[in-house]
């Protein structure tokens, strides 16, 4: 029984915040493990999603990445668990609403922007019986605007593997300032620019869905805004509005019709996005470069190493996953370079 108790330290301390997020982490890890996904009335790819993302194998780690996340948040705010109003931002099917609707907020908000994620999510905190405040589906400006009508601020905004995927990080930051220059924002990314293995795990992620996907459909759009264009100028501009969309896409082609310098996008590298509504979008940016956009919009930044996944069902792993969390913990603010992701924290100054 005590070595199975072990197993559900999602939080080392013993402050009060770290116990009691800590006891809830693994009512639902307890909750989840005995669930039967399966039985859930839900389409097929969300169903394989779920179980297969943050179910089985990734559950305890997934929890532990949700655990971590209320906790240094509401840390940074400074406020108790019962006066925070937060929001899981491209929430997705992962587990942070879900702790968060066990927590005791003031309010739990999930949030996805398209509306069949967020259907799914209501159909899976129904099935397990937790209650969340409130679903939102739509961009930053949607998520406030909610909040603005009924009338309350976000003291958090939370969020796990999603900050690499936001068109406009300039928009998303000032919105958020205008919106409550008090809040805490953090996000996680595996897509940490300082490692070099994920660096690179990325970055021919990137190229592959460049070249398979966006490209490939950039061309196509690029057809329709402008019929009979020559395939020199095809291939220019398909290369000139990599990481543009929707209107910056349309403007930019108005641009080089008109003989004017399409502006880079900043920070470009291997990035890239869906160039017809932005979303998926994929970053791999550098700490400074959070740092201008951070600083930019009004907030501070704390900029910190992850963790690795120390449950798989390999010994071996298990071994080098502690092996590697010891030097990231000893290594102080370079413990980015062997993490595999990295906490964006924005705050006020």
């Amino acid at each position: 029984m005590a070595a199975e108790q072990s197993d559900f330290i999602f939080l080392k301390g013993d402050d009060a915040l770290a116990v009691a997020v800590n006891r809830k982490a693994a009512e639902l890890f307890r909750l989840l493990k005995n669930f039967d996904a399966t039985r859930l009335d839900i389409e097929a790819h969300f169903k394989d999603y779920f179980i297969q993302h943050h179910l089985g194998k990734r559950l305890y780690f997934s929890i532990q990445n949700s655990a971590h996340i209320i906790y240094e948040s509401v840390k940074k705010t400074g406020l108790k668990i019962e006066e925070i109003s937060i929001v899981d931002y491209g929430a997705g099917l992962g587990t942070l609403y879900l702790l968060g609707g066990m927590i005791g907020f003031k309010r739990m908000i999930y949030n996805d922007y398209l509306p069949d994620w967020r259907d799914t999510a209501v159909t899976i905190s129904k099935a397990l019986q937790i209650k969340v405040d409130g679903f939102v589906t739509g961009d930053i400006d949607d998520v406030t605007r909610f909040a603005i009508a009924e009338n309350f601020v976000f003291d958090v905004i939370a969020s796990r593997n999603v900050i690499e995927h936001i068109y406009s990080l300039d928009f998303f930051y000032e919105e958020l300032y205008r919106h409550n220059p008090a809040a805490v924002v953090f996000s996680t990314t595996s897509a940490n620019f300082h490692n070099p293995a994920m660096r690179l795990k990325h970055y021919l992620l990137h190229k592959k869905i460049e070249k398979e996907q966006y490209r490939p459909l950039r061309i196509k759009e690029l057809q329709k805004h402008w019929p009979g264009i020559a395939n020199k100028q095809l291939q220019q501009l398909a290369d000139l509005t990599r990481g543009k969309a929707s209107k910056d896409f349309a403007d930019a082609i108005e641009d080089y019709k008109k003989n004017k310098t399409v502006k880079p996008v900043p920070f470009l590298r291997s990035n890239t996005c869906i160039c017809t509504y932005g979303y998926w979008c994929e970053h791999l940016l550098a700490k400074n470069e959070y740092k201008s956009i951070i600083n930019k919009a009004g907030y501070c930044m704390d900029f910190t190493a992850g963790y690795w996944d120390t449950h798989y069902q390999s010994a071996i792993m298990n071994w080098l996953a502690k092996l590697l969390n010891k030097l990231i913990s000893i290594s102080g603010t370079q413990g980015i370079l062997f993490s595999p992701f990295v906490n964006i924290i924005a705050y006020k100054c």
